[in-house]
């Protein structure tokens, strides 16, 4: 399985950069699960928790997000601004 690279920013900085196998964000469709290979979109995400899963699929960290957009530039490469 390829790691998924993920950058989330917040007015702050950075608060997360590293890789990862899955991540789950609420966009305003429903909660999406993004894994390395996915096509590009951007999305606008709703009030919820973005989760962060290790190679094993456990999930090793959660960050609360008021609003925001996820995109994925490329099949490895999601970045996550938050408002």
């Amino acid at each position: 399985m390829n790691n998924l690279s993920v950058e989330i920013v917040s007015i702050e900085g950075v608060i997360f950069s590293g890789l990862c196998s899955q991540v789950v964000v609420p966009s305003i469709s429903g909660d999406m699960g993004i894994m390395s290979q996915h096509e590009a979109f951007i999305v606008k995400l709703r009030e919820g928790d973005i989760s962060i899963f290790d190679e094993k699929n456990i999930n090793t960290q959660n960050f609360k997000v008021n609003s925001g957009f996820a995109e994925m530039t490329t099949s490895d490469k999601l970045t996550i601004i938050l408002n």
